[in-house]
């Protein structure tokens, strides 16, 4: 029988433990509990658990400093760690994803959520110990791991892309159509000789594994907004557009903390800073206009909006194949690169069939009316 992963609960209320506890022990966990800060420290280091869930206040050391000293030891790093804030506690928030966290929890939280952020969590766990056993296999073996790292690379990119994917129920098979998007509007721009040579092989690849990370700055957004069923206010839709510039610089520090310039991570960090630029400057979070948006950007940008209009949420109905392409080329054509727009046009049928292809449940069947 397989081990029950193991969840570090730290929360220094009797009852927040119990009830926590209990939620997870439900959910097939198997728990280590702690009311103190210092020695949830220690049984981080002593017992290995899979996944820490740290309360901010606590005796001896608040949940924000063992976080940091958990993520700043090589030995622990990985352990995904989940701080528990007050709803609408931005400074927190802020501390917390300062801090290294990995995802947070805003009192009173539901259990569906939790389960969410756990499945994704201990997924990036799962890949980072192979990631591990891949790199401790190079040092004693002297053979060729390429493909099994490309294969690890590949799946912890959607690990982490799943982080933001999960906070919403509704995304459904969000993630691989917008890569199929992504693919299918490059290789249709590739036939124009301004991209001839600029859009190669190696750009449509990079293309379509970094694609997925274009919302991973939405882990920074607090639940109420994210997941809010109406129309979100002035504010609130300020803090939302906060997710590019999350995103963005995650994934800068990211390629700063592993050397990777110039590899498909770059272009994860511009499509995350710019996927919300539009042509005509109208755009966040820097209102660039035209080429002064990276191509990638670009590309998504009018991916992003096709899937958005043809998918179901809480506030819409999904709307047909017509009626987004009727809206994205009269009345929202002025938001999107000329030569995108034009490619959009040529394979209009690709993205149809994309759309079939990956088709969310709730979405029901989509016609051409």
């Amino acid at each position: 029988m397989a081990q029950k992963p193991r969840v570090l609960v730290a929360e220094d209320i009797p009852a927040n433990r119990q009830v926590l506890t209990q939620f997870l022990v439900e959910m097939g966990y198997s728990v280590i509990e702690t009311e103190n800060g210092r020695e949830a420290l220690n049984m981080v280091v002593s017992e290995k658990p899979d996944i820490v869930i740290l309360d901010i206040k606590m005796p001896e050391m608040d949940g924000i400093e063992v976080c940091r000293i958990i993520k700043s030891n090589p030995v622990t790093k990985f352990i995904p760690v989940i701080i528990i804030t007050a709803l609408g506690d931005e400074e927190h928030h802020l501390q917390a994803l300062d801090a290294g966290a990995d995802d947070f929890l805003t009192k009173p939280f539901k259990v569906h959520f939790l389960r969410a952020r756990l499945k994704s969590l201990l997924a990036l766990k799962l890949m980072s110990d192979a990631s591990f056993g891949y790199q401790e296999s190079l040092k004693r073996i002297n053979v060729d791991l390429m493909e099994k790292l490309i294969t690890t690379q590949d799946v912890t990119i959607i690990a982490l892309a799943k982080l933001a994917e999960f906070r919403d129920p509704e995304t459904g098979e969000h993630l691989e159509r917008m890569r199929e998007y992504s693919k299918a509007l490059a290789m249709e721009l590739r036939k124009l000789p301004k991209y001839r040579y600029y859009i190669n092989d190696r750009y449509i690849e990079n293309l379509y594994k970094s694609s997925p990370l274009h919302d991973i700055g939405k882990v920074g957004i607090r639940d109420d907004v994210l997941l809010k069923p109406g129309k979100l206010t002035t504010d609130e839709f300020e803090l939302m557009k906060k997710h590019t510039t999350i995103g963005g610089d995650a994934l800068g520090a990211a390629i700063r903390f592993t050397g990777m310039e110039k590899s498909f991570l770059d272009m994860g960090k511009e499509i995350a800073y710019s996927h919300h630029e539009k042509w005509d400057g109208t755009g966040y979070p820097k209102g660039l206009t035209e080429e002064q948006i990276p191509l990638s950007a670009r590309i998504l940008a009018l991916a992003d909006v096709y899937d958005a209009l043809t998918s179901k949420r809480v506030y819409k109905d999904a709307f047909s194949h017509d009626t987004a392409y009727r809206i994205i080329l009269e009345e929202t054509s002025n938001h999107f690169d000329p030569d995108v727009l034009r490619a959009f046009k040529q394979i209009e049928m690709q993205f149809l069939d994309i759309r079939e292809r990956y088709q969310d449940v709730h979405d029901g069947v989509l016609t051409q009316t």
